[in-house]
């Protein structure tokens, strides 16, 4: 029996990283990998998560105090786009997030992956096991428009044949574990949300998430129960 069609409340987006895939797992394997490639010193796993930011902070805010500190001979733009080719490798798949996500599809939800970044992140998506469970994948420098805007918001409904129509009837759900990008993001485009917490403090005093959850399973019961 094929699932009922979707209505406009069935539709929930994902953030990528430290949301659907283990973002801090993966990136402390690439580290603990390219310390050992290059034979950098000792301490320079963790000098590498702390510029890193969990994930916040740009590559270039990464790699060009990486290439100072440890002299590397590569130039920064070379280390980035190596870290490009090299990180998703690092990315682990998890049967339960992929589990979690069929039984919203099975329940006729549509579902987007909205992310910040380059057109790599495609590949994370496959390397986690995740390709062919969503119906849109909108990263943002392939759309021209980076979360928390809007845009980015809309164009992934419009490919999920929603339309965000700013009306009070919400069109659906964002689910991620950035405050501003997610949570503000989310919000900002007419959606319910869902804040995965990850063990952190709500840190905002001007709005606060529909929901909070401590994992992407906790977050889908949420959801088949809204």
């Amino acid at each position: 029996m094929r699932p009922a069609a979707p209505t406009p409340g069935h539709l929930a987006m994902f953030d990528l990283d430290n949301t659907l895939i283990d973002r801090q797992g993966a990136y402390a394997r690439w580290a603990e990998r390219f310390a050992a490639a290059e034979g950098l010193e000792r301490g320079a796993v963790e000098f590498l998560l702390e510029v890193d930011r969990d994930g916040f902070a740009s590559r270039e805010e990464v790699f060009a105090p990486a290439k100072e500190r440890f002299g590397l001979a590569e130039s920064v733009e070379e280390l980035i786009a190596a870290y490009r080719a090299d990180y998703p490798r690092c990315i682990k798949p998890e049967p339960e997030v992929a589990a979690a996500l069929e039984r919203l599809r099975a329940r006729g939800w549509r579902l987007a992956i909205v992310t910040n970044g380059p057109p790599s992140q495609h590949e994370k998506v496959a390397r986690a096991g995740l390709a062919g469970l969503f119906d849109a994948a909108c990263v943002s420098e392939e759309i021209g428009a980076a979360k928390p805007d809007r845009a980015i918001f809309e164009e992934a409904a419009r490919r999920c044949g929603v339309q965000l129509d700013g009306s009070d009837k919400l069109a659906g759900w964002m689910v991620g574990d950035a405050p501003g990008p997610d949570v503000g993001g989310g919000r900002g485009a007419g959606l319910r949300t869902i804040w995965l917490h990850r063990g952190r403090r709500w840190p905002l005093e001007e709005y606060r998430p529909d929901a909070s959850a401590g994992s992407l399973h906790e977050a889908v019961e949420i959801l088949l129960g809204a």
